[in-house]
């Protein structure tokens, strides 16, 4: 039996990059997500929860650990050689309206 969200086809993410410029990156940029077990246990459990408390706009930044704060943000801790990680709420349009002309 499929999801609900299957059948709208509603499930959608939208994945952007930026440069340090606040450039849009995208269309000429790979992403890469290394996670190890427990990160992603830590960070699908976050996103549960933000899930249950959804709000429009809501985002949350993980940024990367340093020596001065290392701090664990949505379930995980980003390496120092990470690039900050930004989660948000966003109702996006069915994955059909990403394909019309």
């Amino acid at each position: 039996m499929k999801m609900m969200t299957e059948i709208l086809a509603d499930n959608v993410d939208v994945l952007q990059v930026f440069d340090s410029n606040g450039n849009e990156i995208t269309k000429s940029s790979k992403v890469s997500l290394f996670m190890s077990k427990n990160a992603l246990i830590g960070l699908g459990t976050e996103l549960i929860r933000l899930a249950h408390n959804y709000k429009e706009g809501r985002h949350y930044h993980i940024e990367p650990a340093s020596n001065e704060m290392t701090v664990q943000t949505s379930g995980v801790f980003l390496t120092p050689d990470s690039c900050e990680f930004i989660v948000g709420c966003s109702n996006e349009k069915v994955i059909d309206e990403y394909f019309k002309d």
